[in-house]
């Protein structure tokens, strides 16, 4: 039997944010792996918001561009997560295998689906191998780069896993954090009907609020999903804004060398203030996590709340997963952290 996974509960939301006495304003968000130096924004024409949105041509051929696929590849929506949801549905229930840590909305929605959830823990390939064979493993479902451990996956290891799937079966990868790191890019793999990739505009470009995904996969999946979205799935807003965004090369560029150096950076004072606990620190453009007893990670947490500094803490067993966002001003994040240095946690 699968084990049975309770509904997500997402970070960041201010909605179930409990604000500690005396704590220091602004609160400093670090709860969403999101890039803090979004894309520049412009003013947007009144016919946004008085139009129904229909396909754009220019949009499909920018993006296509963007991820490298063919248009009859590509399906923009309105960010992954309906992707996410409607995936399941459209495949026969079978044992579906995930990584313990991950995004916890992939399990539940495949489960939700009536499908059964195995789990892998060691990212060994003859492992996770046996497993796909032993469980009789329909569709493997991966977060590449994993969110939150920051596990990252050789597309050749994935080929081998793939090979082991039924004709019938899916492989489905998250690559909402691949954008800073193109070698763990899983492209070479479309030419596998079984294979779907998803895509996030929101985490690099740094507009989470602006709703924009992609699908890449074999046209006949993309014409599956395309008929279950419905029409109207990407708002006026994010196809004018994703247009250009998708073709704004100097600004991509720009990101993939300022990213992965702030992150390096961060990561450091993290460390230096809570690496007395710290077993493994995964460093990745976006975040950084640090993984540590979890009584430990939710007691830290809770000290930096005081200092007005909001994590993530993924309770995955006796440990705990402490996720940092990067923060845009690295002056507030030091002066913050240097007073929870000063008021360690018990």
């Amino acid at each position: 039997m699968s084990e049975r996974i309770v509904p997500p509960r997402h970070g960041g939301d201010p909605n179930e944010l409990h604000y500690p006495e005396g704590m220091p304003r602004p609160l400093l968000n670090l709860a969403t792996g999101i890039n803090p130096w979004p894309w520049p924004v412009p003013a947007l024409p009144s016919h946004c918001f008085t139009e129904l949105p229909y396909e754009n041509p220019q949009l499909q051929a920018s993006a296509a561009a963007y991820y490298q696929v063919d248009v009859a590849q590509l399906l923009l929506c309105g960010g992954s997560q309906p992707v996410i949801q409607l995936l399941p549905q459209l495949y026969p229930q079978g044992n579906v295998l995930l990584p313990a840590v991950a995004y916890e909305e992939h399990a539940y929605r495949w489960q939700l689906g009536g499908h059964h959830c195995r789990f892998f823990s060691d990212y060994n390939s003859e492992a996770v191998a046996a497993q796909i064979r032993e469980q009789d493993i329909r569709y493997l479902v991966l977060i590449n780069p994993n969110n939150p451990d920051g596990q990252q996956l050789p597309v050749c290891v994935v080929a081998q896993w793939l090979a082991l799937l039924p004709p019938e079966g899916c492989l489905v990868i998250d690559q909402a954090y691949v954008d800073c790191v193109p070698a763990y890019q899983a492209n070479a793999l479309l030419v596998d009907k079984r294979v779907v990739l998803l895509r996030s505009v929101g985490k690099f470009f740094g507009l989470p609020g602006l709703r924009l995904g992609a699908v890449l996969s074999h046209p006949e999946t993309i014409i599956r999903l395309r008929e279950q979205l419905g029409p109207w799935s990407v708002n006026h807003a994010a196809q004018l804004i994703g247009q250009q965004l998708f073709a704004d090369r100097e600004w991509q560029e720009t990101m993939r060398q300022q990213l992965p150096l702030a992150a390096q950076q961060q990561a450091q004072q993290l460390l230096r203030c809570f690496g007395r606990d710290v077993e493994h620190c995964a460093v990745t453009p976006l975040f950084t996590t640090l993984k540590m007893p979890l009584g430990q990670a939710e007691k830290w947490a809770m000290q930096a709340l005081k200092q007005g500094l909001l994590c993530r803490v993924y309770r995955c067993g006796e440990h705990g997963y402490m996720r940092w966002g990067l923060a845009a001003n690295a002056d507030l994040l030091a002066e913050r952290l240097a007073l929870i240095e000063a008021a360690p946690c018990g």
